[in-house]
């Protein structure tokens, strides 16, 4: 099979592989291609063979033409996916491997279980191949089916377009597919999957780039596929091959909401707004955001200790820990940590200077997972040493513009954390400041349930605008309080963020089980997820611990936050990457210089024109879930803000604080 050496267009070849079946291989699978250059090869098996696809594969590479795959299971012929050198679309490896991410999150063979030689996905459809595909004991090729494949072929112009795959039931239904690129795909992927990573092959600086933009509020620069759903959909999605599979509307709530699924993804993306349109847009990208938590394609320096990295990691000092009592918590399911401590590390870049830094792998991406230990002890959890979350994370159109979103909801979960320790009264933002119409919208629709609504201006030491939201209602119904919270460079957008998000807690409602869940009211440590967080302070009897909030002078939004977003806006003169610098400085003000972006991005979201990535910020309060696993013992900032407020700083034996209200 060796490329032609005469400088001719090579005429489309069919190449029997594996147990090909004659039926197919008789087709006239030329006459589309008859006389063009473009003419691929074409490659029939039955099943799916990995060897065989990998060495078709091969030459088709090496001659710089487009490869025609088509398979024969008992269960459909498939043809197709035409792969095409110039790399946007699929070959039969990416379609194995996207049949290999219907399988549950969190099995064996799901994307989610780090190895760091090999990916798991990757190993799946080697291994599954046989099930997936097996081989056909029977011909798979009636007289119909065989004349209607003859009439397909048959044809003056080529079946199928890049990407695409039609699947021939014996049934004789006939569907069309289109398979992306797959970063699992053992056939067209150089390297699938997580690497072993090498602390003395760091990878280059990251240098950021000026990115020009014509927001009035420089923040966002233009938005991917113009948050146009239709483009989405016709770009991204696909029933069998994803990557989005679905996107489902909710009808039973008080405003436009969607959720995404991508496929092999362990969370759904969720949208809201005042349309349809946009809450499809919003829920498709953050599915993208969300499926950036695992480091599909980035490699881990696996095992090593702080102190043997050296000045090439990030200190864990500042990242915060657990005390004695939460780690001897079987809720808690962590291991204490040290400056020798075996973990594993990926790399970041140093926001300052660009220069490449090792944070714990499991900051870097939530959703990291050591492999099973069997002599940990079964509440150890595995080898996980900190509970982290989605906190920070944030897609954008550009490394930067995802890197200033980032920050903006740290500096937002941050305020948050510190307003509700400090327990102190925030000031009340006037209600005849708010004139926005969608932000009037929501408020009705929530103080039409019966809630009065205080937006609290709750920016500390980090001055960006952040706005906390709150329901309470005190005529003993249930949920008693409900809080949400917004940030952003312009303090309107602030406020509709916040009240978005408690619109949509409120039209939920109480939808628990209430007397099952009521110990979470005298026993905090009892709250063990998220949704404990909220439910816990939905119960009347803590109505006087949110009403500590309250009580604060009514500000202005402009007394709130002074000189925003015109402050921001002058300091960005039209560049996002700028932007960005500005919000820097803010963090550096507040005691917070040291700041790690973690790269979340694959081919895939690359692909699409997105970026998504995690910053790391040492002293700043991680938004945690679960009494036991709330990281806020050696934290200066909330210490002193605290003896700052009460006069005397927490002890160990005082945390962790009474869990926060956060959703």
């Amino acid at each position: 099979m060796s490329a032609p050496t005469d400088g001719r267009p090579a005429a489309s070849r069919v190449l029997p592989g594996p147990d090909a079946p004659d039926g197919l291989l008789a087709l006239p699978w030329h006459k589309p291609w008859d006389g063009r250059a473009d003419a691929p090869l074409i490659a029939v098996a039955a099943g799916y063979d990995v060897r065989w696809e990998r060495e078709v594969f091969g030459l088709a590479r090496a001659q710089g033409r487009s490869l025609l795959s088509v398979r024969a299971t008992p269960a459909e012929i498939l043809i197709g996916p035409l792969w095409t050198p110039d790399g946007t679309s699929g070959c039969a490896g990416c379609a194995q491997a996207r049949d290999a991410d219907r399988e549950p999150a969190g099995s064996a063979h799901g994307p989610h279980h780090h190895h760091p030689e090999r990916h798991p996905a990757a190993v799946a459809v080697d291994a599954a191949a046989a099930q997936l595909a097996p081989r056909p004991t029977s011909p798979v090729l009636t007289p119909v089916l065989g004349q209607l494949l003859a009439e397909l072929t048959d044809q003056s112009r080529p079946l199928l377009a890049s990407g695409e795959l039609l699947s021939l039931t014996p049934t004789g239904v006939l569907r069309l597919y289109r398979v992306a690129p797959s970063i699992r795909c053992t056939v067209c992927t150089d390297s699938p999957g997580p690497r072993r990573g090498d602390p003395a092959e760091p990878p280059s600086s990251r240098t950021l780039r000026a990115r020009p933009t014509a927001s009035p509020v420089p923040d966002r620069g233009e938005p991917p596929f113009q948050l146009d759903p239709e483009k989405m959909r016709d770009a991204l999605a696909d029933p069998r091959f994803g990557p989005v599979l679905a996107m489902q509307r909710a009808v039973r709530v008080g405003m436009a909401m969607t959720e995404t699924r991508l496929l092999g993804a362990r969370f759904a993306g969720h949208g809201r707004g005042s349309t349809f349109r946009h809450a499809d847009a919003v829920s498709c990208l953050e599915a993208f955001e969300r499926n950036g938590g695992f480091p599909h394609v980035a490699p881990v320096v696996s095992g090593a200790t702080a102190r043997q990295l050296g000045d090439r990691a990030l200190p864990l000092d500042g990242l915060g820990h657990y005390t004695a009592r939460q780690l001897d918590s079987p809720q808690a399911r962590l291991r204490p940590f040290d400056e020798d401590t075996p973990m594993d590390w990926v790399w970041g870049h140093r926001l300052d200077d660009g220069r490449p830094l090792l944070v714990p792998a499991e900051l870097g991406f939530y959703q990291y997972q050591y492999p099973d230990d069997p002599d940990a002890p079964e509440q150890a959890g595995g080898r996980h040493f900190f509970h982290d979350t989605s906190s920070g994370c944030a897609l954008g159109g550009s490394y930067e513009e995802a890197t200033l979103h980032s920050l903006l909801e740290l500096a937002e979960r941050d305020a948050f954390l510190l307003s509700w320790h400090r327990r102190l009264p925030l000031p009340r933002i006037a209600a005849g400041d708010i004139t926005d119409r969608e932000c009037l919208l929501l408020l009705r629709q929530v103080k039409d349930q019966g809630y009065q609504v205080h937006l609290l201006a709750a920016t500390a030491d980090l001055s960006i605008p952040v706005v906390w939201a709150l329901a309470l209602r005190e005529d003993g119904r249930m949920p008693a309080t409900l809080s949400a919270a917004g940030s952003g460079a312009d303090p309107m957008g602030a406020v509709r963020a916040g009240l978005w998000e408690l619109s949509q807690m409120v039209g939920a409602g109480a939808d628990w089980d209430v007397e099952a869940a009521r110990p979470l009211v005298n026993d905090p440590w009892l709250v063990q997820e998220m949704s404990d967080h909220h439910k816990r302070y939905a119960y009347p009897e803590l109505l006087p611990r949110v009403q500590a909030l309250l009580g604060g002078p009514t500000t202005s939004l402009a007394e709130a936050f002074p000189g925003w977003p015109g402050v921001f806006t002058r300091a960005a003169q039209g560049d996002l990457t700028q932007a960005l610098r500005f919000v820097e400085g803010l963090f550096r003000q507040a005691g917070l210089d040291r700041i790690v972006v973690v790269d979340q991005s694959t081919p895939e979201h690359t692909a699409a024109g997105l970026s998504v990535v995690k910053a790391v910020v040492p002293g700043i309060l991680p938004m945690c879930f679960g009494q036991a696993r709330q990281r806020l013992s050696g934290l200066p900032r909330l210490t002193n803000a605290i003896a700052d407020a009460h006069g005397a700083p927490p002890g160990d034996a005082d945390l962790p604080l009474d869990p926060h209200p956060f959703p």
